[in-house]
């Protein structure tokens, strides 16, 4: 990496200082477009072996290095090592013979990038690439910007000098360049060799995307290249991002993916979100549930046993739970390791040894108890509860007239089934609403 970042910083110095800087090494710039089709002759022989195709790069450094070509040669592709390559210009490639294989690219400049979309996983959107920019230098083709703009059609159909002119002269507007440093990108569906599919390992740094616009990214997308770069996030960032996608394409994404890796990624959603993308899924459902771990699979078996518009339906089993004679103390203990998929800590329910729930404490108020103190001692009894068949307008009207942040869920014999979030109902009203 070291390498490839001073090779940028001595092209962005030569940009600063000219070429009249002799202590530089010779830096030129290149778009793709114009060495595509250019042709590529042998050092010991005047006509050329063919025309170059493409450029195959590798993502181990943060500004990829060209590492090999493709050629074709009478309607044949000769796939070229980049040592093999002597000089390169615009005007030709000049290449030694060599006896070497190609290594396996990571992505292909035109079959992967140009005239395709990537993300901008700085910007958090989806761009369509009209040219690379590529930046030569001891005898290392380094990948340093995608351009995103229109200057980069015009320059591939040949009208970029007339419409610049056009533009300044009758307008006095200067066409400007729209380029995407290539540390930011993001390469969809990258081939690795020709036929073969594979995902690049830097997609991890779309981790660092909010899940919100990682939804908004898989979105602008087109339905291979949806599948594929959520494929490539890990579960707990796919289940994060599932969250917030359209129903419709959640359903896709689960349903087109891989089941076992379906499975465990709505085993990471809180309960009920995933119940909900089980239930678009309809039949096919019962196959991911079967995928799950056993506990989890009864859980969604449980909400999904109720309607979608009841507080059984979005009722969520995760919560702080104690017996009435627990101390004070334990549960603070029982806290500090607190697993993630509690969403709600500021509330401890009391449940009897029959799951009868007897009442509650805010965290607040635990705080102020004795350690020593039992629960019992300091709880208050429940008054406002709702069933599993509660219609979830109803919940509402709880959620506006109490102010609660949660809500408990007991059937009629007063068995504590779980909590009803606030987050929860306002999602499914949003969702009332939009219909």
């Amino acid at each position: 990496m070291t390498e490839t970042v001073t090779a940028m910083e001595r092209a962005t110095s030569a940009r600063k200082n000219g070429t009249g800087d002799s202590a530089l090494p010779a830096v030129v710039f290149y778009n793709l477009s114009d060495l595509l089709g250019r042709p590529v002759r042998y050092e010991d022989e005047s006509r050329p072996v063919g025309q170059l195709y493409d450029i195959g790069g590798s993502t181990q450094t943060s500004y990829p290095l060209s590492i090999c070509l493709d050629i074709t040669s009478r309607g044949e592709h000769i796939l070229l090592p980049w040592t093999a390559v002597k000089t390169m210009s615009v005007k030709e490639t000049v290449i030694t013979r060599t006896s070497g294989p190609a290594p396996a690219a990571d992505f292909w400049a035109r079959r992967d990038v140009l005239d395709d979309q990537v993300v901008d996983v700085s910007g958090a959107q989806v761009l369509r690439v009209n040219d690379v920019h590529l930046i030569y230098s001891d005898n290392k083709l380094i990948f340093g910007h995608v351009e995103v703009g229109l200057r980069g059609i015009l320059r591939r159909l040949r009208f970029e000098r007339p419409i610049a002119f056009l533009a300044q002269w009758l307008f006095d507007y200067t066409l400007k360049d729209s380029f995407v440093t290539w540390r930011h990108i993001q390469v969809l569906s990258p081939g690795g060799v020709p036929g073969g599919v594979r995902v690049s390992k830097t997609s991890d740094r779309l981790a660092d995307i909010h899940p919100a616009e990682l939804a908004d990214v898989l979105e602008q997308l087109g339905v291979k290249d949806r599948q594929v770069l959520f494929n490539s996030l890990s579960v707990e960032t796919a289940a994060d991002t599932l969250e917030e996608i359209n129903p419709e394409f959640q359903r896709m994404l689960v349903s087109h993916g891989d089941p076992g890796r379906a499975a465990d990624i709505l085993e990471e959603m809180p309960p009920n979100e995933a119940a909900d993308v089980l239930r678009d899924l309809g039949p096919d459902a019962q196959g991911l549930i079967n995928q799950m771990e056993n506990e989890a699979a009864a859980e969604m078996k449980t909400l999904l046993a109720h309607e979608e518009e009841s507080a059984g339906g979005v009722m969520d089993p995760n919560c702080i739970e104690g017996q009435p004679g627990n101390t004070v103390a334990s549960i603070m203990e029982q806290l500090r390791e607190l697993p993630e998929d509690v969403k709600v800590y500021n509330l401890i329910y009391v449940v009897d040894e029959k799951r009868m729930l007897k009442g509650v404490i805010s965290l607040r108020e635990l705080m102020r108890a004795a350690p020593e103190a039992t629960l019992e001692s300091v709880m208050n009894e429940v008054l406002v509860n709702v069933t599993p068949e509660t219609r979830i307008k109803d919940v509402a009207r709880e959620f506006a007239k109490y102010g609660f942040q949660a809500i408990p869920v007991v059937d009629t014999d007063g068995i504590f089934h779980g909590i009803v979030r606030y987050d929860s109902v306002l999602s499914q009203l949003s969702d009332f609403l939009k219909e």
